[in-house]
Order: structure tokens, then C-alpha cells, then sequence
């Protein structure tokens, strides 16, 4: 096959093997750190807790070429889902998915990044589980790095929702774009630590606030953000806080176990279906 001549569907369709093709709405920008794209997809989606949830994406795979040069589609790599909406129009059978692609340097998520509209994207999903609102939550403490903050706006905007209040605690040695803050709701809280000891203050001053922590950090950091809690809020309660752990999305299936996360008390379990977020207290006791 010619890839010059190779032509893109022209509409999101739920195929026939599971999978979906869908479209490349707007080009990709960068926003603090991260690569932030819109696909249009098939409406009807399952689209409850989406927040932490993702759909992996098969790149570089529009012709026989592409195919046989470009080894590294074979790996589907993950959209961690920023949000979505239907598109306009009464009778509209589409959506728009809003997904953040957190890391830099991959060759797959570059592929994804340079693709005009209407360029047709395969994808499974959505996959995992993601955040969860106890009915009783009112106070939401967010916890997350710049580029990584993004992907919990679903979780966000269902606690402004149901009315709640939300603060947001962003770990960054360097100040926070502009960027980043312009596409933040207007009713959040937001404050900045660049250092260990700003980042302390700052979950003292808000911990005994929330009833409620979603982060999203490098796993490092979950440990001293365990014993954080524990020394201001005297205990980590179960269900208390979860964080979506970093781990290598690669089948969505859980069988190919390149997704295995330790666990609390010597255990192991695979982020792509148990996960990828994760009650703090069962990842670090």
C-alpha cells in the first residue's frame, strides 16, 4: 500500500473487534510540561469516574509502511482522560475527549502529537479504575505536579458539581505556568510548594481541612505523603486518599504484567485493571 495514498475514515466508529477509531479534533499543544490533544469519539461511551481512568492508543499505524518501519506502534500507549463533552448539536452522535499525555520523550506519544484533524486514531477503553467521591465528601484536596494535574479535572469539576469545595496543592521547584492555571476552574483553591518545607506547611494548613486527597505524584513521594497524614490527621484512614500510581500501561488486560505495582505487606497487583488508582494505605501499609 502506498502510504501516500492511504485514506482516513472519516467518522469515530466503534469497530466490530472491540476497539475504536477516533479522530484527531484539534492539534496537540504542550500545557506545563505535558502534551494535551482532543480526539472526537463514537457518543455513548461508558463515561463514569474518569478521572484516573485511560484509553490506550495504537500510534503510528495508518498504512502498510508504517506497519513495517515504525516498530514502535506496536505498543498502545496511554491517554490519561482530561475530560469530554458532546459536540454540538441537537442529534450529534459524536463526543470530544480531551486526553493528557504526561511524559516527554516518548516516540509513540510524538507520532500522536503531530497529527493534523481528522487523522484516525485506534483506540481501546476507557480502561481501569479511577477516582471515586464518597456521597459524604465536600472538602477535595488535590495533590499533584504540573503536567500530572490535568488528569485529575474530571475528579474536579464532580466536586464543584455536587457543590464541594476544592483546593489544590501543586509540588513544582519552578513557579506554575499560566498556562495551567487558565485552565483551571475559577472556584479551586490553588497554592504552590517548590520545597520539601513549603510542601509540608502546606499539608498541615490543609489535611485537617479535607475529607477527601486524590493525587497523583512520583511514587517516591507516596511514602512521605502516608506518614504526612498520619502525623497531622493522627491516622490514614482507608478511603481516605488515593493516588494514581505510575506504572507501564501497556495491555490494558493485565496479562502481559508490564503494569505490576507493589503493594502494602509484600504484595503485588496489576495497575491496568485494579488500577491505575489505588487507595494510598493498601500501596504503602
Amino acid at each position: 500500500m502506498d502510504p501516500l495514498h492511504f485514506t482516513a475514515p472519516q467518522q469515530p466508529a466503534q469497530n466490530a473487534d472491540g476497539s475504536i477509531t477516533a479522530l484527531v479534533a484539534t492539534p496537540a499543544r504542550q500545557l506545563a510540561g505535558a502534551t494535551h490533544i482532543t480526539l472526537t469519539l463514537p457518543a455513548g461511551l461508558p463515561a463514569d469516574r474518569l478521572a484516573g481512568r485511560y484509553m490506550l492508543a495504537r500510534c503510528g499505524v495508518q498504512s502498510e509502511w508504517e506497519r513495517t518501519h515504525n516498530w514502535h506502534l506496536y505498543l498502545r500507549r496511554p491517554l490519561f482522560v482530561a475530560g469530554h463533552r458532546q459536540t454540538p448539536g441537537e442529534q450529534s452522535t459524536q463526543e470530544e475527549w480531551r486526553f493528557c499525555l504526561p511524559f516527554a520523550g516518548d516516540p509513540g506519544y510524538a507520532w500522536l502529537a503531530a497529527q493534523p484533524p481528522g487523522t484516525a486514531v485506534n483506540l481501546i477503553g476507557p480502561l481501569g479504575n479511577g477516582f471515586v467521591l464518597p456521597d459524604h465528601a465536600r472538602h477535595l484536596l488535590v495533590a499533584a505536579e504540573p503536567a500530572r494535574l490535568p488528569a485529575l479535572l474530571p475528579l474536579i469539576d464532580d466536586m464543584l458539581d455536587r457543590g464541594g469545595q476544592v483546593t489544590i496543592a501543586i509540588r513544582s521547584t519552578t513557579s506554575v505556568p499560566a498556562s495551567l492555571l487558565s485552565a483551571l476552574p475559577v472556584a479551586v483553591e490553588i497554592r504552590h510548594a517548590a520545597t520539601d518545607e513549603e510542601w509540608a506547611a502546606l499539608l498541615e494548613a490543609t489535611l485537617l481541612w479535607a475529607d477527601q486527597l486524590a493525587g497523583w505524584l512520583p511514587w517516591p513521594h507516596l511514602p512521605s505523603l502516608a506518614a504526612q497524614i498520619r502525623n497531622i490527621r493522627m491516622r490514614l484512614e482507608k478511603g481516605f486518599a488515593h493516588c494514581l500510581v505510575d506504572s507501564d500501561l501497556a495491555c490494558g488486560y493485565g496479562a502481559c504484567l508490564a503494569c505490576a505495582v507493589p503493594l502494602a505487606q509484600g504484595k503485588v497487583t496489576r495497575a491496568c485493571v485494579h488500577g491505575p488508582v489505588f487507595d494510598l494505605r493498601d500501596l504503602v501499609g
